[in-house]
């Protein structure tokens, strides 16, 4: 079974990779499929091209068999929704699409265009971040709709099939892009925050543009 996992990616550093790995191998997934927002609708524009956080996910993922990147959202014409990505995932693979999400997202997800179809078509796995509290029965409450709840860590061996919605513990990874991208405009070393090739590539870019 795979799992997509969504999100801006702006840029991709390891504690995204880190999840994905922990993720896949609490559920025995035998992929994670990445998949970067064009645009997205709560963020607006994003501050490192499209195409440019497509080949960083790339690069971030060479000589990792069972890691993909999927440009749909990139290639697709506007704004990125992902009940629409779900939809054209469940007709291409054929199975109940499963996505992860950190919880900063989850915390917005009633403002996501139609969630409660997301809820009816996928299995969501939300990954817990620090000092983010997850009251996701309240969501639920205010969304009008009953799911299965589970929580638990990405420690132990979990089950997709043993709830809709899992709420899990993951590592205390503190990076985050917001900061990656200020350390390159600050002219600080992004090495260990982000894959070695991206680190690189992200350099390259500071030099012959004013990205950062």
């Amino acid at each position: 079974m795979k799992a997509l996992f969504g999100g801006s990616f702006n840029p991709v550093h390891i504690g995204h990779l880190v999840i994905a790995r922990d993720v896949l191998e609490s559920f025995n997934f035998s992929e994670i499929i990445f998949v970067p927002a064009k645009i997205q609708p709560l963020k607006g524009k994003l501050l490192i091209p499209p195409e440019v956080r497509h080949e960083l996910l790339e690069l971030a993922i060479r000589k990792t068999p069972y890691f993909k990147v999927w440009d749909y959202e990139i290639k697709k014409e506007g704004i990125s929704y992902t009940v629409d990505t779900l939809k054209a995932f469940k007709e291409r693979e054929r199975q109940t699409p499963v996505f992860i999400m950190g919880a900063d997202s989850f915390l917005t997800f009633p403002k996501w265009k139609e969630p409660v179809k997301i809820l009816e078509t996928a299995k969501i796995i939300v990954v817990k971040r620090p000092r983010y509290n997850i009251k996701a029965e309240e969501i639920l409450k205010q969304l009008n709709i009953r799911k299965k709840i589970q929580r638990g860590t990405l420690r132990e061996p979990n089950d997709i099939s043993s709830a809709d919605i899992f709420i899990l513990d993951g590592r205390l990874i503190e990076i985050s892009s917001t900061e990656i991208r200020k350390r390159l405009k600050e002219g600080k070393d992004i090495r260990f925050l982000v894959p070695e090739l991206c680190a690189e590539k992200l350099q390259e870019i500071r030099k012959i543009s004013d990205l950062f």
